[in-house]
């Protein structure tokens, strides 16, 4: 069970606000979950509460800085402005007050008051006012359904983002508060909580595959059956230089899947398919498959409006002498940030050596070697790895790459494929 406790500098006597949940902290929540608990209050001395509020919520933040520099000729110095661009957008806010009939609470006592939340499906508020391109498909200015918690970057420093949910209890009474006037809040505790939505393709057993396939072409001695390790310094200049050299054209092809999931393996194929050979080849040496790279590529895109109530230091407090009137039309109304990751993940296996299979061709079913081979290979997600979603001002997509390297006859040919559009979707 969650135990939280109101965070305040004591000025006088303050009752203790304490929001206990029925579930423990590192407990994830999903779409349609109960969420319940109870609020203890005490006092030293006796109060007559207005209310006794308890609210679920949702809440995306993201900071964005920019700095101009200039320098004085003159007094050579040089000077630093700072630019903050905000957006603190609520995905929802529930409030119950469980204290409805305003009435004494005395010293020496634990009062309890229950509650319990649907955890809603999605964001029912519609900020296409917000921002400067509302139908800008990179997110969605519009309701969705609620992105998982998040957290990118350090809450102290700017270029951050995160998605939170948490519950809060607040005590409204007169002459209670935490700060110095005219800033004076109510008393107040918050509980973190976890949410991940449903994967909506965990029913998807076979997801599609995206192929992407190049050409190449190999010219050796080897292709007439001869050991590559006969084969000296001046024949491989002679197969390089000689029209008359035994030729292949082939095609390498990676097909990946467009679905994955966190902490889930994932299998995808390579294939070799002979194109074209010329009248000297005799056989085809064995292949060996060898995936050099295997990277999950993640994107965090992220975007704010201009903070113009911020001033222009670093970390960009409230100013004393601007508010959020814009002022100036040469600086941007909005900035977004797309940040670059990537994961190396371990291929299982590293290589694979695979023969063509000899088959039967024709009307005399005459042996010859195969036009065509293939190879499975397996990777994993890790299971830390947020799913995509789409939301007002956050953004994570996916990527998958790989990079291949196949060996024919003691030559190699490399070939990278990138899968641009990858859902990745929770346990």
């Amino acid at each position: 069970m969650g135990l939280f406790r109101s965070k305040s500098t004591p000025q006088g006597p303050l009752p203790d606000l304490e929001l206990h949940l029925a579930s423990q902290q590192d407990t994830i929540f999903k779409p349609n979950d109960t969420i319940s608990g109870r609020i203890a209050l005490s006092t030293p001395i006796p109060i007559t509460p207005q209310a006794v509020e308890v609210s679920l919520w949702g809440q995306s933040e993201t900071w964005i800085r920019r700095e101009s520099s200039s320098s004085n000729s003159h007094t050579g110095t040089r000077t630093t402005d700072y630019h903050h661009y905000r957006d603190h957008a609520p995905l929802f806010h529930v409030t119950f007050n469980l204290f409805p009939k305003p009435h004494a609470l005395l010293p020496d006592q634990t009062y309890n008051y229950p509650f319990s939340f649907r955890v809603p499906e999605g964001s029912g508020f519609n900020r296409s006012n917000c921002y400067e391109n509302p139908n800008d498909n990179v997110w969605t200015a519009f309701q969705h359904h609620l992105p998982p918690t998040f957290v990118f970057g350090h809450e102290d420093k700017p270029d951050n983002c995160s998605i939170a949910y948490g519950v809060t209890a607040r005590l409204i009474c007169p002459g209670i508060g935490v700060g110095k006037p005219p800033d004076v809040d109510p008393l107040s505790c918050t509980a973190p909580i976890l949410f991940q939505p449903p994967n909506p393709n965990a029913h998807i057993t076979n997801p599609n595959r995206a192929r992407y396939d190049k050409r190449f072409t190999v010219a050796s001695s080897v292709l007439t059956g001869r050991d590559p390790a006969s084969i000296g310094f001046g024949q491989r200049m002679r197969d390089r230089l000689s029209s008359a050299t035994p030729k292949l054209d082939f095609e390498l092809g990676v097909e990946t899947p467009d679905l994955l999931a966190s902490g889930s393996e994932f299998s995808f194929r390579t294939t070799f398919n002979v194109l074209q050979r010329s009248d000297k080849v005799v056989v085809i040496p064995p292949i060996t498959f060898k995936i050099l790279k295997l990277e999950l590529l993640d994107f965090t895109l992220f975007r704010a409006p201009r903070d113009w109530a911020a001033s222009n230091t670093m970390m960009g407090q409230p100013s004393r002498w601007h508010d959020s009137t814009p002022r100036s039309a040469w600086h941007a109304k909005e900035e977004r940030e797309v940040v670059e990751k990537k994961k190396y993940l371990n291929s299982i296996p590293e290589f694979q050596v695979v023969e063509l299979p000899e088959v039967q061709v024709g009307e005399k079913k005459q042996i010859e070697q195969a036009g065509q081979c293939e190879a499975w290979f397996r990777g994993r997600v890790p299971g830390f790895t947020p799913p995509s979603f789409r939301s007002f001002a956050i953004t994570r997509t996916y990527r998958l790459k790989v990079k291949l390297r196949v060996e024919i006859g003691g030559k190699h040919f490399d070939f990278s494929a990138e899968c641009p559009n990858v859902q990745l979707g929770s346990v």
